[in-house]
């Protein structure tokens, strides 16, 4: 009986270890399984990218989408630089546009304009003209911007009121050199100077054309002078009054403002009262230059003066009555 049992509390025992055993096993083999997942993931994870661990998912449609996208980039990528490229065209366009889309602007707008209207194609400025007699003169200062002339004190405001103040050469777009050096052989043509195409500076001979004109105009049936020659051209508003002398009538429409002067020192004086012209003539210093003055307590309009060239008057262009070619600029 005790053998009995003794044998079978063996057999249990046995079984147990032998239990004991196959669950050790178990265990190491799913160790094993385990480490060698772990040891291929590790592996595989370091010898990788770090989005590998996406790749099994992702592998067999990443060469389906890959070109789609690629596709996709190159499409917008090529689409954003058309468009960039457009957008450069357009700049540039409206960049040349505003250049010399200016001119060709104002070469539009002047071919709708009266004909009383000259249009500056240099920067597009336009200004009144008249015809007093035979001759067709602008109503307006002339208000280009060139190397030696100024706005009157250097404001902008004064230039739109009165035009610029031009040196004598400056106004016959001559070299600095002739400040001091006779320009007679430059005189003997037409001078365009600084005046728009088919305009030039008066020659004296012009502005005593001029002159004549208009007091011939103002004599009444008895031959009486009825009004001075620079009251007749004055503008009506703008010259400080004067009890020596009456108020501007504009009778001619030509419009003269009293637009002062820039001396030689750089000093500007007699705005509202003094209106100075050049013309293309030279005194017989060669350092001076007659020029045609206005004066607020003066009825008359006087070319008997002259100054140095490097003081700075006014410009009135007169249309050229030859072909524009025939005026020299040089």
């Amino acid at each position: 009986m005790k053998l009995r049992l003794s044998i079978g509390l063996g057999l249990v025992a046995l079984f147990i270890v032998l239990c004991s055993c196959e669950d050790v096993k178990d265990d190491k083999s799913s160790s094993s399984v385990f480490a060698r997942f772990s040891s291929a993931f590790l592996s595989s994870s370091s010898e990788s990218s770090p989005v590998a661990i996406s790749a099994p998912s992702v592998e067999s449609s990443s060469s389906e989408i890959s070109p789609s996208l690629d596709s996709l980039l190159n499409v917008e990528s090529s689409s954003s630089a058309a468009e960039i490229s457009s957008s450069l065209e357009e700049l540039s366009s409206s960049a040349e546009s505003s250049s010399s889309g200016g001119i060709l602007d104002a070469l539009d707008e002047c071919a709708s304009e009266a004909s009383a209207i000259l249009c500056d194609l240099r920067d597009g400025k336009r200004y009144r003209t008249v015809k007093i007699g035979t001759q067709v003169w602008m109503a307006q200062n002339l208000n280009f911007a060139t190397e030696g002339s100024w706005c009157y004190e250097n404001k902008e405001s004064n230039c739109e009121r009165n035009g610029r103040l031009y040196t004598w050469v400056a106004a016959l777009a001559l070299p600095e050199v002739f400040l001091t050096a006779s320009a007679l052989d430059s005189l003997s043509v037409l001078r365009r100077g600084v005046c728009p195409e088919g305009w030039h500076i008066p020659a004296n001979d012009e502005m005593k054309q001029l002159y004549s004109f208009v007091r011939k105009s103002l004599r009444d049936k008895q031959g009486n002078l009825v009004e001075g020659v620079g009251s007749s051209l004055k503008m009506k508003t703008g010259w400080e009054e004067s009890d020596e002398a009456p108020a501007g009538s504009d009778r001619f429409g030509f419009s003269a403002v009293p637009s002062g002067y820039r001396n030689a020192n750089g000093e500007f004086d007699y705005l509202g009262e003094d209106g100075n012209f050049w013309v293309a003539a030279e005194s017989s210093d060669p350092t001076h230059a007659p020029y045609w003055n206005l004066y607020f307590a003066n009825e008359d309009f006087l070319g008997v003066y002259n100054n140095g060239k490097s003081f700075a008057y006014s410009v009135r262009c007169l249309k050229d009555s030859l072909p524009a070619s025939s005026a020299s600029s040089n």
